[in-house]
């Protein structure tokens, strides 16, 4: 995966580079599985001065999407945080379907709720 890490207004330190790293290596394993296309993650952190807020914007293409996260907190590693974890959550969320697993529930349970239905009554005839 390449990516691109820009920090406009400010200068990180050495903590929050490395939990940027850190969070950027945690979505690389997690996309390690498009690897028949190339997946590339924008990384925007802004800092506005006049009200010491920190916006965290990520973009992610994968294969047949982008999904992107905004955070704006006034703690920087809450943001950075905030805004990956909505990434991982969206990327789990694309890879159940781009396998198919939401197409599997709905006729299992359609299945189990026609036996249910199907099924004789107690003491009729």
């Amino acid at each position: 995966m390449t990516h691109h890490l820009e920090f406009k207004d400010w200068e990180p330190s050495a903590r929050v580079r490395e939990l940027v790293d850190q969070s950027i290596a945690r979505i690389d394993r997690l996309v390690a599985s498009f690897s028949w296309e190339p997946v590339f993650l924008r990384v925007f952190v802004e800092r506005n001065a006049a009200r010491t807020l920190y916006r965290v914007s990520l973009t992610l293409d994968v294969p047949g999407r982008t999904l992107a996260a905004h955070e704006e907190r006034h703690d920087v590693e809450d943001a950075i945080h905030e805004a990956f974890a909505e990434i991982e959550r969206q990327i789990t969320k694309h890879r159940e379907t781009q396998r198919g697993d939401d197409a599997y529930k709905r006729p299992a349970r359609r299945a189990h709720l026609q036996r249910h239905k199907a099924a004789p009554s107690g003491g009729r005839t």
